[in-house]
């Protein structure tokens, strides 16, 4: 057992110091590009966007934005699993049902992200465009990820169920979820990235007010070096929540892990 613990933080210590070199890696790429362009205008120094995303951190409005951005980003995330998981259940109850879904989520998949804004920005609100946007990007992407888990089902246990005569309870909650949950769980951290992106620039496409979106426009319209270090530093705001909750969520999966070794019971 010492020797597996050993093994599994080896592993872990490998993989956080690649990642610390690859931040290291893009931070170099900034301060020689910066060096290279020489022009406040267009690239600000690391340290000025740095001492920007400071100020950001003290204010009320800044706060209050973000928070209003996750919120839009974790209610089509939400959405978007929750009609995922509602598709996948029926194209398992009916293939009728499946083939019903199919065109929808490739028109879904296939439509222009940026067509589907504007469209949206004639028939909603600007506070209400984000959501649907983030659950239209999210819902083709997370329903392709469950179909693909729910056929990847052992047939073997499929069997099983039939021969042990499996009530459709324990069809869905022995097999099914055990089978299917560890990568739903496992998406859900970079779905919820993706989420944050597609809301942010559906804010900035529908002058969301009270958004990160919001806030990014209002510095690019004004093309001075401050400003332009404070897009950058509201962008890096997007990277790093992305980043944090991608992170966070990575935690989910552990909790299928007697799942995952067969222990139902």
């Amino acid at each position: 057992m010492s020797e597996k613990l050993r093994s599994f933080w080896a592993s872990k210590a490998c993989n956080v110091l690649f990642s610390l070199l690859a931040v290291a890696v893009m931070w170099a790429a900034w301060l020689i590009a910066y060096v290279v362009v020489a022009n406040d205008y267009v690239l600000p120094s690391f340290w000025e966007t740095l001492r920007r995303f400071g100020e950001l951190l003290t204010e009320g409005f800044f706060w209050h934005s973000f928070a209003l951005t996750l919120l839009r980003a974790a209610e089509g995330w939400l959405l978007a699993y929750a009609c995922a998981v509602a598709g996948v259940a029926l194209g398992a109850l009916s293939g009728k049902c499946r083939a019903f879904l199919a065109p929808f989520v490739a028109v879904l998949r296939t439509v222009p992200t940026l067509a589907v804004t504007l469209m949206l920005m004639l028939w909603s609100t600007p506070h209400t465009v984000p959501v649907i946007v983030t659950f239209l990007m999210l819902f083709p992407v997370s329903y392709a990820q469950l179909s693909t888990a729910y056929r990847a089902i052992d047939p073997k246990l499929l069997e099983m169920a039939d021969v042990y005569r499996l009530s459709r309870t324990d069809r869905i909650f022995r097999i099914a979820v055990p089978q299917v949950l560890p990568s739903l769980l496992a998406q859900a951290g970079p779905n919820f990235s993706l989420s944050i992106k597609v809301a942010v620039s559906a804010e900035i496409l529908a002058h969301t007010y009270d958004s990160l979106g919001w806030m990014l426009q209002d510095a690019s319209s004004y093309p001075d070096p401050v400003s332009v270090a404070r897009m950058f530093a509201l962008t890096l705001v997007a990277l790093l929540a992305g980043g944090l909750f991608e992170f966070a969520l990575g935690f989910l999966p552990r909790i299928t892990r007697r799942w995952r070794e067969g222990d139902v019971a």
